[in-house]
């Protein structure tokens, strides 16, 4: 069931998605220095995601950001495997566009760079708009999935900045052991760079954790809508998120154009 499910959720985003990035190596975005709590050097390359780093990225998400993010702890996500498994389905289709970026550092004990932050993006397609309501989630995922979409309509993204196209993500993710420098910021700065680079104009995406909000407003993001999620409720006037409050008490979507 889950199976058939998971194959049906990649169509669907087939119909609704392009690869826009020609071919070629990953590019690297910006290499930023800072220090260490302890006070050694720090280097943070941010780049896009390489080929053979793509499965640890997922894991990276499925260990930090389902832990994390508050919608996703208050289903307790990380611990229901449809949940993850479709997640996980997700997260791979996204990284088909190969524009989502990685934040890497040297790992001292020499071997493979260590993951510590992601951000998934990709491009959502004004003319793909009607076959978003095709994708389907048997998980509680699909509630958040649902809540988006009506957010979104809310703000009215390609109409109030007239692009037929814009940057997006699923997920924004930092490392324990890397909070505190404010990385999340330097990733949600690059996507200045992304749209350069492939002629995106503006970017978007649903914030739901007080860290990550402040993290875009640090790199110019505009506030476009602000709810409470005690007013995140379905038609019947039940909350579509119960408990979430413990994490977070607001969901927000916010833009800029690049």
């Amino acid at each position: 069931m889950s199976g058939q499910n998971i194959a049906k959720l990649i169509e669907a985003m087939k119909k609704m998605t392009r690869v826009i990035r020609p071919l070629g190596p990953p590019k690297i975005w910006e290499v930023i220095e800072k220090k260490s709590k302890d006070g050694r050097p720090l280097k943070f390359t941010i780049q896009e995601i390489p080929k053979d780093r793509k499965e640890d990225v997922v894991e990276h998400m499925c260990k930090y950001f389902l832990e994390g993010e508050p919608t996703c702890a208050c289903f307790n996500a990380l611990n229901t495997p449809i949940y993850v498994e479709e997640c996980r389905a997700l997260w791979h289709y996204v990284l088909e566009q190969n524009i989502a970026v990685v934040a890497f550092v040297d790992n001292p004990n020499g071997g493979k760079p260590i993951i510590a932050g992601v951000n998934m993006l990709y491009v959502e397609f004004k003319e793909y708009e009607k076959n978003i309501e095709d994708i389907q989630f048997i998980s509680k995922f699909s509630i958040t999935y649902k809540v988006m979409k009506k957010l979104n309509k809310e703000v009215q993204l390609y109409d109030r900045y007239g692009v037929d196209k814009y940057l997006a993500a699923v997920g924004l993710s930092v490392a324990p052991p890397f909070r505190g420098y404010g990385l999340g910021t330097d990733i949600l700065k690059i996507r200045n760079k992304v749209g350069r680079e492939y002629d995106i104009g503006m970017t978007s995406t649903i914030f739901t954790s007080p860290f990550s909000v402040k993290s875009a407003e640090h790199a110019g993001f505009e506030m476009l809508l602000k709810k409470d999620f005690i007013d995140v409720v379905d038609e019947n006037g039940k909350e579509y998120f119960p408990g979430v409050q413990q994490f977070s008490k607001s969901v927000a979507v916010m833009a800029k154009r690049l």
